[in-house]
């Protein structure tokens, strides 16, 4: 039994507690003392909360599963409690509504008590197969915050590989593009060898038609020359020449002979000498003229190189022209292979790339499966997806926040009567209770009587303050 005495408008009131457990509903008018009822019950099992006094009286008292409250100026507890309670470990009531606008930070809130309630643990080994540089530093001890934070890295690591494969995606095919389909790549030595070939030719060909105008050049020069010029006889001259050396060696033996006459001599020697210089003089400056005249002809027989014809230049130009259109070709073809190339490489790094992407999705999900096989522990239907906690309706995958406030009282019911077990006390607001419909009433109080939990509640009724154990069959 439980009781209670002169609390809040409650003059005096016993409950039936059932060994067996089930449910046991509070009922009376507005203002009969039911929520009173209810949070002094909570009070005495949980150690905390306010109980207040009946007007005109001194004390009050709550007895229940073993504990005395005695309520007066102060609140004195006595005894062992009897029972199970979830006390600190979950909100039945803040798990239905965790008075958080946010959808996702609400979902958070569920996800975190639902966690502590199942006391659940996550050592190292658990996280095997995630990056070991993501995972050093968690926090294990609280692993609702230790996947979110994993789930965070995780989903910022595949990010920034979807980026770098974007990248390279869109590099790999502004190559491909650009390349297009080139042919075979020619064979570069052989077109370097052509090209060196026809320059060597076209060289020697343009060297021979440049000295071949200069040539040219050159005899119309002596041509020119050597139409102005006198000519001479430098044999006559050498004879002439020799007969005046002939001569002055006579005289100047005939000085040395003649001593008696040695001012003649020596006069006449002067004069023989005088014209001896003279004819050297004439001769040496033949000899010049004729050396001219010998340069002269020889750049006039020059001019019988033979220049090559317009048509050997052409055919030469044309073939080197083609020797390094065939380099230039053959250079575009090779580049555009290496395009390719590297396009190809650009498009495997983006699958690679994709492929690291995705994994790291994967292992962000399984973040969240760790938390659902925690809560999935606890018995209930619930689950995490992309931070948010699910269960499957008619109407498939549904958010637990999107179920009405029946549905959600109903689950999170069975999670608190699952976690309390046998000898389990459980009270539950009268809202929650009476927004429950017959169908699901009844399977909480089966759910309750079948784990030996006590659910106290509450609903409106006509009369005083009285209470009575549900029945299953009504």
């Amino acid at each position: 039994m439980i009781t209670l005495k002169n609390i809040g408008p409650i003059e005096n009131v016993t409950l039936p507690i059932p060994e067996e457990g089930g449910v046991v509903v509070l009922r009376g008018r507005n203002g009969c003392g039911k929520s009173t009822a209810l949070d002094a019950i909570q009070t005495a099992v949980t150690g905390k909360g306010k109980i207040p006094l009946r007007d005109k009286t001194s004390k009050g008292e709550v007895h229940a599963a073993g504990v005395s409250l005695t309520v007066a100026k102060s609140i004195r507890r006595s005894g062992e409690l009897m029972v199970t309670s979830l006390d600190s470990q979950l909100s039945v009531a803040d798990l239905v509504d965790p008075g958080i606008q946010d959808p996702l930070r609400a979902d958070a809130s569920r996800i975190k008590a639902l966690v502590n309630l199942s006391r659940a643990e996550i050592f190292p080994g658990d996280l095997h197969g995630f990056p070991d540089n993501l995972t050093g530093d968690l926090n294990l001890a609280d692993p609702v915050a230790a996947m979110a934070e994993l789930k965070k890295r995780l989903d910022i690591g595949a990010r920034e590989y979807e980026k770098l494969a974007k990248d390279a995606a869109a590099k790999a095919s502004a190559l491909l593009e650009s390349a297009g389909e080139p042919g075979p790549v020619p064979d570069e030595s052989a077109l370097q060898a052509a090209l060196s070939a026809a320059q060597r030719q076209a060289d020697r060909l343009n060297d021979q038609a440049e000295q071949a105008a200069a040539a040219q050049a050159r005899a119309a020069a002596a041509q020119a020359k050597l139409a102005t010029m006198e000519r001479v006889d430098v044999a006559a001259l050498t004879v002439a020449r020799d007969h005046a050396v002939s001569n002055a060696e006579a005289k100047r033996r005939a000085a040395q002979q003649l001593k008696d006459a040695y001012n003649a001599a020596v006069e006449a020697f002067k004069s023989a000498t005088a014209e001896r210089d003279q004819w050297q003089t004439r001769l040496e400056s033949a000899m010049q003229v004729a050396d001219m005249r010998a340069q002269l002809e020889a750049q006039i027989a020059e001019s019988l190189i033979c220049a090559p014809s317009t048509e050997a230049l052409g055919a030469a130009q044309a073939a080197l022209d083609s020797a390094m259109q065939a380099l230039t070709n053959a250079a575009q073809t090779r580049a555009a292979h290496q395009a390719r190339a590297q396009g190809d490489a650009h498009a495997a790094e983006a699958q690679r790339l994709e492929s690291e992407s995705n994994l790291l999705r994967r292992k962000a999900r399984q973040t969240e499966e760790i938390l659902s096989e925690i809560i999935a522990d606890l018995g209930c239907p619930l689950r995490c997806l992309d931070g948010r906690l699910v269960t499957d309706t008619a109407r498939g995958p549904t958010y637990y926040s999107d179920l009405s406030e029946g549905e959600r009282w109903k689950l999170a019911l069975d999670i608190a009567v699952n976690a309390l077990g046998e000898r389990g006390l459980l009270v539950v607001p009268q809202s929650a209770w009476e927004g429950l419909d017959p169908d699901n009433r009844a399977l909480i109080a089966n759910h309750a009587k079948e784990s030996g939990v006590v659910v106290i509640t509450a609903e409106c009724a006509a009369g005083d303050l009285g209470a009575d154990v549900f029945d299953l069959a009504a």
